[in-house]
């Protein structure tokens, strides 16, 4: 297919934009901008594209022409910190799904709701996909009533399925079919089985479900399946969390009587296989290599079934392997055309008929930039970036290292060195998470930033981290404030032995875990750090945990972080205070659901009653990512600055 696309107009296009050094320091609103272009997506007949564009602090919808990147025209329009667009759908080649979300205040507590609209893009005309409920509804019934989007449907291009957790049904999720036009919404399956996932093809087919327990089996899922709409739900599969293999239902195949899955089952590691239903046994599809997890399955549409073609994997960067030979080959065509100017690629969307297609291209050094081909044309066209303003920047190269730690594990991650400066002080950004989560070498606007700056970065994929098999993850349960803290500062000292960085001028910055582990830091290391930024971090743990048990965590406390039901004060850094030497910035969301600002207030409140120096800083709608316009750009400026100030002084 893209034998006639030339390789010289590729690398001519892509050279247009290339780098020089530049002896000015670039600007921090070059990295504190929300990116100017999110989940572009080209519409069935490959007529538009609709994307989520970033303006200042106005978050947009626009529609823009295949053919004239110039015509770009807004259909939706949000300001500020208080509405934020999540996501984007074509319904169908008129009309486009919006999803939003925003702040909620019931019985005292500041929560966010979830709110879809249709808009049509000739704009104008856009309707809140609302399900209507009673005057009396409650402020609760109210919030739990917002729909979600399960499934557009292919021959019912006016409608939809949505999942409302509705009250008939005691709250667990229902399915409703919705009319784009006008918002009517209509029952379509209710819910008998404590359902919390349904799996839907692209023309209304539930063919597939997943259950929950009560009481002291919350924590056990039961999968059901059924040949058609019309026959009844079988139990296929009950799973209890953390005993024997995993189980993630991908999709069930009626033909084959079976269901494709993501199970570290034999192999101590994620990868896809075909469970078969009647005689129980597994069929592995395909692995990564090493010890590498399968990150997801790769669906396609073939006619009216959705099929799984393929499985990503992540090394440094995202690896895809297809089963098919034309979608294996023409990503593999696109990958080595951009892997020479030290792109990685990949079609990330098409339209119907496979005539138009999306790429999209990134590295360490350069931030995300999509391109258009149209197999009627050999050209491949650079469309818009995500942060237009860095493309002709030099940044500073994201490179991968190993290390033992004391015990003896082989870690990983990634060290960032600024450009031209010998002997740069060091910020540690632990990720957060912290389980399942991990860093990997993709360019990145924080770390980019402190780089500018003059600040080498390290990152660490501390024990618990996700991505390289089982004993990785595993071996961080149970290690709050322990070997996955040590890990962190023996990741610090190989820098040191390696002369990379000046590691006694340094400081610890990180969001979520991210900003408990600065705050661990703080006490138990308070002579390797200048300075201390936490952002969304936990200082009480015995607080963090009745949170999780009320969010249904009681499995990840019983199993994860708390095994033996014991306090953990003594991994808490709200109760060490008085051994703080460092002083620490504290960011904090008050619409945060994941944690609570409250642990920031009552950090701040501990470290001034020990005589600490300590700022706070709360974001009226800031939720538990920094990920609108007006508090990513207020906390970027905070860390910046307060982070020069201890380390440039």
């Amino acid at each position: 297919m893209f034998k006639q696309i030339s390789l010289l107009i590729l690398l001519a296009l892509i050279s247009t934009n290339s780098i020089a050094a530049k002896k000015t320091q670039i600007p921090v609103s070059a990295f504190n901008q929300m990116p100017m272009v999110q989940q572009p997506i080209i519409s069935p007949d490959g007529e538009n594209i609709a994307v989520i564009t970033n303006q200042g602090d106005q978050t947009q919808v626009s529609i823009v022409p295949f053919n004239d990147p110039g015509a770009m025209k807004t259909i939706v329009a949000l300001g500020e910190d208080k509405y934020r667009i999540e996501s984007i759908y074509w319904a169908n080649n008129q009309r486009v799904l919006v999803s939003v979300t925003q702040p909620f205040r019931a019985s005292a507590r500041q929560l966010r709701t979830s709110h879809l609209y249709s808009a049509s893009i000739a704009g104008g005309d856009v309707v809140e996909l609302k399900k209507r409920l009673s005057k009396k509804a409650t402020q609760w019934e109210f919030y739990r009533s917002t729909p979600h989007l399960l499934s557009l449907l292919k021959k019912e291009p006016n409608h939809i399925l949505v999942t409302v957790n509705d009250i008939r049904d005691n709250y667990y999720s229902s399915v409703f079919k919705v009319d784009i036009r006008n918002g009517d919404f209509e029952k379509y399956i209710s819910n008998g089985k404590k359902i919390v996932g349904w799996h839907v093809n692209s023309v209304g087919d539930i063919l597939m479900a997943v259950g929950r327990g009560t009481g002291d089996n919350s924590d056990t899922r039961y999968i059901y399946t059924r040949k058609n709409n019309d026959a009844d739900w079988q139990l296929i599969k009950e799973r209890k969390s953390f005993e024997g293999e995993t189980f993630e239902p991908v999709l069930y195949e009626p033909e084959t009587n079976s269901v494709i899955v993501i199970s570290d089952y034999k192999l101590s590691k994620d990868a896809l296989w075909r469970y078969d239903i009647t005689s129980g046994e597994y069929n592995l599809l395909g692995k990564a290599p090493g010890n590498f997890d399968i990150d997801r399955a790769i669906t396609q549409l073939d006619g009216d079934l959705r099929k799984v073609v393929g499985f990503s994997y992540t090394e440094h960067f995202v690896k895809r392997v297809y089963f098919d030979k034309n979608n294996q080959t023409l990503n593999q065509q696109i990958s080595n055309l951009f892997q020479k100017s030290g792109l990685q690629a990949f079609v990330s969307n098409w339209d119907k008929n496979k005539q138009r297609y999306m790429i999209y291209a990134v590295s360490d050094t350069r931030p995300g930039q999509y391109y258009l081909f149209d197999r009627k044309n050999p050209k491949i066209v650079p469309w818009y970036g995500m942060y237009p303003s860095l493309l002709n920047e030099k940044l500073a190269a994201v490179t991968p290292f190993k290390f033992k730690a004391r015990d003896g594990m082989n870690l990983n991650g990634y060290i960032t060195l600024p450009i031209g400066i010998k002997n740069p002080p060091l910020i540690v950004h632990p990720h957060g998470g912290p389980y399942g989560v991990r860093d990997k070498q993709y360019f990145d606007p924080f770390v980019q930033l402190f780089a500018s700056r003059g600040y080498a970065v390290l990152q660490v994929n501390y024990r618990g981290s996700g991505g390289f098999g089982n004993r990785y993850l595993t071996s961080g349960y149970e290690k709050w404030g322990k070997e996955m803290q040590t890990d962190l500062i023996d990741a610090v000292n190989w820098v040191k032995k390696e002369k990379l960085a000046d590691t006694h001028n340094s400081c610890i910055a990180g969001a979520s875990y991210g900003g408990y582990a600065a705050l661990a830091a703080g006490y138990q290391t308070p002579k390797q750090f200048k300075c201390i930024v936490s952002i969304a971090g936990v200082g009480d743990m015995d607080s963090q945990i009745i949170h999780w048990r009320r969010k249904n965590g009681k499995s990840y406390v019983n199993n994860i972080v708390n095994v033996e039901g014991k306090s953990l004060k003594h991994i808490s850094p709200l109760f060490h205070t008085n051994k703080f030497e460092a002083p620490v910035l504290l960011i904090h969301g008050k619409v945060d659901q994941q944690v609570s600002y409250r642990q920031s207030e009552a950090m701040y409140e501990a470290l001034k009653e020990a005589d600490k120096e300590v700022e706070l800083e709360l974001f009226k709608f800031g939720t538990h990512h920094l990920n609108d316009a007006v508090n990513r750009k207020k906390a970027m400026g905070l860390m910046i600055e307060f982070i020069d100030e201890h380390l440039k002084s």
